[in-house]
């Protein structure tokens, strides 16, 4: 099995999305799962990590989406690609994908979609067989827009947080306030770029405090330009910071901030909250799409149109009692998220899609034939448990797979064939509503290891293929025999 990422994301932003690739990358160079993977990498831009096997590709360009989709499916064809995923809305022509599903803000709040970055996200989620989602609310807002999507085919993988967010010691705090010329308590707002972040309603909040001189503002930004003209007149008499930080630097900015201000509208996930909750800084911010399920009960909440509700947090926030409460509920919600999760929901996503072929359902049966022993007692087998299945009372509900890495696809259907025509010709037996029947064919050890907990039961056979079982170590997996195939639980 072999997973082709797309990095084109990390050629044209280091922003938040580019942060969830670096850690799963990260988390993976360390894992077993690292031998499935290899990157795309778009003129040298993806982040480099041992063991990970990257191909240079050329760079992304809007103008020439045709050309690049073929550009792709030539890759995945000369490097032999099962699968394929996009850290940002890249296809290729026929290989199969899953797409991966950061917020439906565009589609949400109405963008133009006549703009070629949204025109290729659609096409990525049309052209997607399974999608990954990083919030609950995400996948409900992708199944809603694009209903023909079952919600069964999306698996929601929170995004994580990194060790290194922790709690700043004192003496950081005051290192990072000298470099920067922070003298005052301060008030810290990450990324207010776009009508949805909502800032206005902080500055309109802010310009209400009568202690508002008291006080700074830090603007975390990957653009100095993102503090609008019509911000500044809620900010006279007090000092306005905006800083482009590094992870470290955040990390004590956040631990030193009287709270993070997060006001948005809509989140995919709203990963600088889940950061400030892990450094020990008191968050304000609105219930809205993601938010409450990265948050929990650890913030202050505020409706996102109610200047006098957040004027009224931002004094609250500074009680001692109220600051003690946050900041320990923060930290133990933050608990809940980890990169290596996020790495490990994302892997069996796409593994468990590598694997739809076989279309596994709520029985899961396997048998391991002995190829090797003559035709009719092999056959006479093969009937003996396909008629046990065809007439099993959930056979609707049975998948039936046939081990069958060591022999040509060919002589297996041939086989089968004549046991399908032994069949009707001995018994009428009734195979429209089940079971289905589907090969392994070649699997990698890691998709053994997956499918291993889906399969319910293993149907021992008097000629069996030893040397396949042991070799995946299959033999812990649950036997039965024909007459103690399982139902379904009712």
């Amino acid at each position: 099995m072999k997973i082709a990422i797309d990095g084109v994301f990390f050629q044209m932003y280091r922003t938040g999305i580019a942060r969830v690739w670096r850690s799963l990358l990260e988390e993976w160079a360390q894992s077993e799962f690292v031998k499935n993977i290899i990157v795309l990498d778009r003129v040298g831009s993806a982040p480099k990590f041992p063991g990970i096997n990257y191909v240079t590709i050329p760079p992304y360009d809007y103008g020439n989406t045709d050309a690049d989709r073929e550009m792709l499916q030539q890759v995945c064809d000369q490097e032999g690609v099962n699968l394929f995923i996009s850290t940002y809305y890249t296809t290729p022509l026929s290989t199969p994908s899953v797409f991966m599903a950061y917020d439906m803000i565009p589609e949400i709040l109405w963008a133009d979609f006549n703009q070629p970055m949204w025109r290729e996200k659609h096409r990525g989620i049309h052209h997607a067989s399974a999608y990954i989602s990083i919030s609950q609310n995400t996948a409900n807002d992708l199944v809603k827009v694009f209903p023909h999507i079952s919600p069964n085919l999306v698996t929601v993988a929170h995004c994580g947080i990194a060790q290194d967010f922790i709690p700043a010691s004192l003496a950081e705090i005051q290192a990072f306030k000298l470099q920067y010329g922070i003298t005052k308590p301060y008030f810290l707002l990450v990324g207010i770029a776009g009508i949805y972040k909502n800032a206005i309603l902080f500055f309109k909040a802010f310009a209400q405090l009568f202690s508002r001189p008291g006080f700074d503002i830090i603007i975390c930004t990957g653009n100095r330009l993102d503090f609008e003209v019509d911000f500044r007149s809620y900010t006279s008499g007090s000092i306005v910071h905006l800083l482009e930080l590094t992870d470290a630097e955040l990390r004590v900015a956040y631990s030193g901030a009287i709270a993070l201000i997060y006001p948005s509208k809509y989140e995919g996930f709203g990963l600088p909250i889940l950061e400030a909750l892990a450094c020990g800084c008191p968050v304000i911010t609105c219930p809205n799409a993601s938010i409450p399920e990265v948050a929990g009960d650890a913030t202050l909440y505020v409706k996102d149109d109610d200047v006098d509700q957040l004027t009224e947090a931002l004094c609250d926030v500074q009680k001692p009692k109220v600051r003690q409460t946050l900041i320990a509920a923060g930290l133990q919600q933050a608990q809940k998220f980890s990169w290596s999760k996020m790495a490990q929901t994302v892997s069996e996503a796409l593994i468990k899609t590598s694997l739809s072929h076989l279309n596994l359902k709520e029985i899961n049966l396997i048998i391991f034939p002995d190829w090797c022993v003559p035709e009719e007692s092999l056959g006479l087998e093969l009937e003996q448990v396909i008629r046990a299945i065809a007439t099993h009372p959930d056979k609707s509900h049975i998948t039936l797979l046939i081990e069958t890495s060591n022999i040509n696809q060919e002589d297996v259907n041939f086989a089968l064939s004549s046991v399908a025509m032994n069949l009707l010709m001995q018994e009428d037996l009734d195979v429209t509503e089940g079971p289905e029947i589907y090969l392994t064919g070649n699997l990698s050890e890691i998709q053994w290891q997956f499918l291993c907990t889906r399969i319910s039961a293993r149907i021992v056979l008097e000629q069996e293929n030893q040397d396949a079982i042991a070799l995946f170590t299959l033999a812990e997996l649950p036997i039965c025999s024909l007459s103690t195939i399982p139902k379904l639980s009712r």
